[in-house]
């Protein structure tokens, strides 16, 4: 007999368990140091700018309780890349596979451990989408030599990318201040 978990290992010793997502160990400083280390825009911008960074630039434009939604933008496809299954045998020996198929799992435990409102409009998802587009146009036109036309973000400065570990601990801080909202349903871990 073989008893078989679909993880998605985490740094800090957290992880994110498929099947029983209420069982993850989970915290916004882990996540957050796994989107400070993926480029945002790889290939794209001529500097290094962390998909943890990218998500804190768009939710200062987005409204407050969507901004968990903003902020875990990217997530998912990060994490498929991560996930495994582990497999522990009679014998006690444990092995590790990547999961077959979709992981449709990773979306059912992240709408379980990321707060999101109770309901969401077509009107709002549209509004998220186009903050996203500003924002790449933004990004592109100021870390990038190119010059892309479409809406910005009204932005006082000019981005300034941090470095990953940086980036992680400010976006693990501002995902913490908007779990806060009323608004939102809260999440079974985190």
């Amino acid at each position: 007999m073989t008893d078989t978990t679909c993880l998605i290992p985490l740094p800090e010793r957290c992880y994110i368990n498929l099947q029983h997502p209420a069982s993850s160990r989970l915290t916004w400083r882990s996540v957050g140091i796994v989107l400070g280390r993926v480029a945002a825009l790889p290939n794209l911008t001529d500097v290094f700018i962390s998909q943890a960074q990218f998500n804190l630039l768009t939710s200062r434009f987005t409204p407050r309780p969507l901004r968990p939604l903003m902020m875990t933008s990217g997530l998912q496809v990060i994490l498929a890349n991560l996930a495994y299954v582990e497999t522990d045998c009679d014998s006690g020996q444990t092995t590790l596979q990547r999961p077959q198929g979709g992981l449709c799992e990773l979306a059912k435990a992240l709408g379980a451990l990321i707060p999101r409102p109770r309901q969401i409009s077509m009107v709002e998802t549209a509004k998220l989408e186009e903050i996203r587009r500003a924002a790449v146009t933004t990004t592109l036109n100021q870390l990038s030599r190119r010059c892309v036309s479409g809406p910005t973000l009204p932005l006082a400065s000019t981005i300034k990318p941090k470095s990953p570990e940086m980036a992680a601990m400010d976006w693990a801080d501002a995902m913490e201040e908007s779990c806060r909202h009323p608004s939102l349903k809260q999440p079974c871990a985190a």
